[in-house]
């Protein structure tokens, strides 16, 4: 399949290839700074372990119940769209990798 996709490619534009060096070059700086971004906003977050009860393990506070809304519940949400971000841009990295190697 990359073998035909490679060619449809070559037969498109010639000049592709430097195209996608560059692209790849991009995307390698995106996921170390990736990376690091994720190292801060985990650092930053506090741990889960206190506040809950003992045999259920439910917090009852209104604190807990709009945690969402609270810096730490932001950080959260940030720390896993950029783990997503991270993911998806490494695939396109070694799909186009996979492409120029073919």
């Amino acid at each position: 399949m990359f073998n035909l996709l490679n060619y449809l490619l070559a037969a498109a534009d010639p000049t592709l290839y430097g195209t996608i060096a560059v692209i790849k070059v991009i995307l390698v700086a995106l996921m170390g700074l990736g990376a690091i971004v994720i190292i801060v906003l985990v650092l930053c977050q506090k741990g889960n372990s206190g506040g809950g009860s003992a045999i259920t393990g439910v917090q009852e506070t209104y604190y807990a119940n709009n945690k969402g809304s609270t810096l730490e519940g932001r950080l959260k949400k940030w720390t896993i769209a950029i783990a997503i971000a991270m993911a998806v841009i490494t695939v396109v990295y070694f799909i186009l990798s996979k492409i120029v190697a073919a």
